[in-house]
Order: structure tokens, then C-alpha cells, then sequence
């Protein structure tokens, strides 16, 4: 039977430039997340099952191991990415890496006037007492923060879309963009970002139109 795609939401160029100004007068750890999952295009249990170990700052780089999950009676609970594909490592932009080390520095300093009440784990996201935060928590954050600044709706999910969309509109490579998302086939990746794909191959025959007058 035919399997109908379901549309990605994602952002304009306004609203996306709207976004990131709103973002710069929000709490540090929201604002790493947000930017972090842009950068990277990490699914939501993957952003949330980090830890500071996964971080490479001296080669900028992010690994992606483990996925956190939520569930009704159970709780926070740590698995395996959802594929073996999923399991790799991604380049981080500079500026990305700069904001992980300030609020890596605050974090430790949380750490510090916790003291033993601090209990987590080496999270990068948590809770006030160092545990994770459940996934929940930030897609909640993030449509309130749009709702605030007056913003279009975007499921957060939303935002690992946007990162596939700008890198292939700075023409990265189809493959490099479907390793980046951690897809087992790079027909998937082909698949969801179809239109993006077309519009990109549009700028190309319109360079080449150039090109031959």
C-alpha cells in the first residue's frame, strides 16, 4: 500500500532570523538547546541523552551513543539511538562550541552551590539537581517560547528539519546531510526533503541558464 509522506514544518528565512534574536534574551540552557539541535539536527531523545563526555571540544565535534526516552510510570530511561546509523559522530560549528563551554561553566558553578544535593550523572540537560530533563520539557519551553514572541507555530521536531533544509540550501551533499540526521538510507533523506532538494536543483539550472547567455 502507498504510504503518504507527511509534509515537514519548518520556518521562513524571517522567522527563522526572528527566532534567533528572540532566543538571545532566553535562560542559557534553553538557548543551547534550541541552537544545538539546529547545528547538529539531533532528534529530541538523542539531544536529551547527552553528556558532557560526548562532547569533543578540542576537535568541535558532538558523538552521538545513547537516546533518552519518557514513559507514563516508568520515567526517564536511556536506549540505544534508533538505528545503527544512528550511532556517529558530527561536526559542531564554532560558535555552537563556544556557547557549550559557557554553560558548561555555569552548570559547574550550579554544581558547586548544590553540593551534595547535586545528584546527576554528567548530563548536559538537566534538571535543578543534576538529573535529565524528561524530552517533555523543552518542546513544552519551545512552543511557549514561540507563543511569547509571536512566532509561528513549529513542533520542535521542526527544528532537526530546518538544520537538513539550510545545509542543503549551502548545497552540503545529499550523503553528508543523511549522515549528519543519523538515516540508515540516504533515499530516506531524499525522500523527506524532496521539495528543499528541487528548489536547490532549481538555483542550479538557473546558474547554468546564467552561464550559457
Amino acid at each position: 500500500p502507498h504510504v503518504e509522506r507527511h509534509k515537514f514544518v519548518t520556518f521562513d528565512e524571517n522567522s527563522i532570523r526572528l527566532m534567533l534574536n528572540a532566543l538571545n534574551d532566553e535562560p542559557l540552557k534553553y538557548r543551547v538547546i534550541v541552537l544545538l539541535a539546529i547545528d547538529s539536527g539531533l532528534r529530541l531523545g538523542e539531544l536529551m541523552g547527552l553528556k558532557w563526555a560526548d562532547i569533543d571540544f578540542e576537535n568541535f565535534t558532538l558523538s552521538v551513543t545513547k537516546s533518552n526516552q519518557a514513559l507514563s510510570g516508568k520515567g526517564i530511561f536511556t536506549k540505544s539511538p534508533k538505528n545503527q546509523s544512528s550511532v556517529r559522530k558530527i561536526a559542531l560549528s564554532e560558535n555552537i562550541i563556544e556557547l557549550l563551554r559557557d554553560y558548561q561553566q555555569k552548570q559547574t558553578e550550579e554544581k558547586k552551590l548544590l553540593a551534595e544535593k547535586w545528584i546527576g550523572e554528567d548530563w548536559l540537560f538537566t534538571q535543578w539537581n543534576g538529573l535529565p530533563i524528561y524530552p517533555t520539557t523543552p518542546t513544552s519551553w519551545f512552543r511557549k517560547f514561540l507563543k511569547r514572541h509571536g512566532l509561528p507555530h513549529m513542533p520542535f521536531h521542526g527544528l532537526r528539519h530546518l538544520s537538513a533544509t539550510v545545509l542543503i540550501a549551502q548545497g552540503v551533499p545529499l550523503k553528508n546531510v543523511s549522515s549528519r540526521l543519523g538515516h540508515a538510507d540516504i533515499r530516506t533523506t531524499a525522500n523527506i526533503y524532496s521539495e528543499a532538494l528541487q528548489s536547490v536543483d532549481r538555483q542550479a539550472a538557473d546558474k547554468m541558464d546564467e552561464f550559457l547567455q
